[in-house]
């Protein structure tokens, strides 16, 4: 039989555990191994119970193919539920898994591996998920359509690696999950190791293993309005004073970004949870280096909202106000930084996510009518802290500050 009447639509479902080379790093051979075997046998289970071929797996990847789009939707959230309640019984077992789903046309090669360009999107979509997260392409959210008990959230459109128009993305969460934060992270990875040698065409499928991100989150509150109602570290006073604060209309999301920042912004159709507006920022054409893999800019509706996301991440580290240093040489810390001497700038706090350096800081208006108050959050994969604190001198001045 030729390729083109072998060829049939199918789908692609390919999980990754975020965090596996530092969990190695930090427990050893003997812990991680366990940590895998676990994975394996859950997604095994998962897997067949829907309908679907487990192709291969390799310690922390795995990927198996369905003949229904509908069921690999309820294998992935079947997946994330079992391990999440792995990760409830027993924090030794720290299953944070990322997945990734598409469809399309595949052919099945003598071997049993498969030839097709929706393995390739499935992996980059898998490098995009963090922990927790399905993230699908929006054929395959056609392809099952409504399914009882899911939901589907516009994500933005994304330039995917070796892929050459933007793909739209698509998280997939049970309808009566609750959301822990009053925004939530994106992260958005870049090739890190070679995956299981899935072929796509020919070559072998690089996987994403280290996710590698920038996520910004900018908003303006209501002027007049006092930070009573939030707790924690807010700003270098207990409250903020009256008339400091700002709206931002919600149409000026892609406006409060600096234009020599703010290349290849695009709003979303539909914004974050808690958000009045969202965009989703990429690395312009031809950018080297310096930008962020990926940026998300949101607009909240008060600026004591800008304080409480940020003191949710602080409770959530369990980190100590004004302790600890973010610099190149040494990385977990919160506290205030400042444009200068006696002119305050917000607060930042700074921490590793698994295999991610994360940062987070606030830049408030603080009275000064050329700023906005703003949460941000910057994450780079690899755990190279060094490169996004580079990044972030230049660019935390400026994203917050407008003409």
């Amino acid at each position: 039989m030729d390729d083109e009447h072998n060829a049939l639509v199918r789908t692609f479902l390919i999980a990754d555990i975020r965090g596996y080379t530092r969990f190695t790093e930090r427990h050893g051979d003997e812990a991680s191994a366990r940590l895998a075997a676990r994975f394996s046998e859950i997604v095994r289970d998962g897997v067949e119970m829907r309908g679907g071929t487990l192709i291969e797996i390799r310690g922390d990847e795995a990927l198996a193919v369905f003949d229904s789009a509908r069921q690999a939707l309820r294998a992935a959230v079947d997946l994330q539920n079992q391990f999440a309640e792995e990760r409830d019984a027993d924090s030794n077992c720290p299953l944070r898994v990322g997945i990734g789903i598409d469809s399309g046309e595949a052919i099945k090669l003598d071997d049993g591996s498969f030839r097709g360009a929706a393995l390739n999107v499935a992996a980059r979509l898998c490098g995009l998920a963090q922990g927790g997260e399905i993230i699908v392409s929006e054929g395959t959210s056609h392809l099952a359509g409504h399914l009882p008990g899911i939901r589907y959230t516009d994500r933005g459109r994304a330039h995917l690696k070796g892929i050459a128009d933007t793909v739209r993305l698509i998280r997939v969460t049970p309808e009566g999950e609750q959301q822990t934060q009053p925004w939530i992270l994106m992260f958005f990875g870049k090739p890190g190791r070679l995956g299981l040698g899935w072929r796509v065409g020919l070559g072998v499928v690089l996987i994403a293993a280290a996710t590698a991100a920038a996520v910004v989150y900018l908003t303006a509150g209501n002027k007049g309005e006092k930070s009573s109602g939030a707790t924690g570290p807010t700003t270098s006073t207990s409250t903020v004073p009256a008339g400091t604060e700002q709206v931002a209309p919600a149409g000026d999301v892609i406006a409060l970004i600096p234009a020599g920042l703010g290349k290849g912004c695009v709003k979303q159709t539909i914004p974050d949870a808690g958000a009045v507006a969202t965009a989703v920022c990429l690395p312009p054409p031809g950018a080297q280096g310096f930008y962020p893999d990926r940026w998300q800019v949101s607009i909240y509706p008060s600026g004591a909202a800008v304080r409480a996301a940020y003191n949710a991440d602080v409770r959530r580290q369990k980190r100590k106000p004004s302790s600890g240093k973010c610099t190149s040489l040494s990385w977990g810390g919160e506290g205030p930084w400042a444009h200068g001497p006696g002119k305050p700038g917000g607060r930042r706090l700074c921490y590793f996510d698994g295999d991610n350096a994360v940062i987070v800081w606030t830049h408030e208006r603080l009275g000064q009518p050329n700023h906005r108050d703003i949460l941000a959050m910057a994450l780079e994969g690899g755990s190279d802290h060094v490169r996004l604190i580079g990044w972030w001198t230049y660019a935390h001045h400026l994203i917050g500050k407008v003409s």
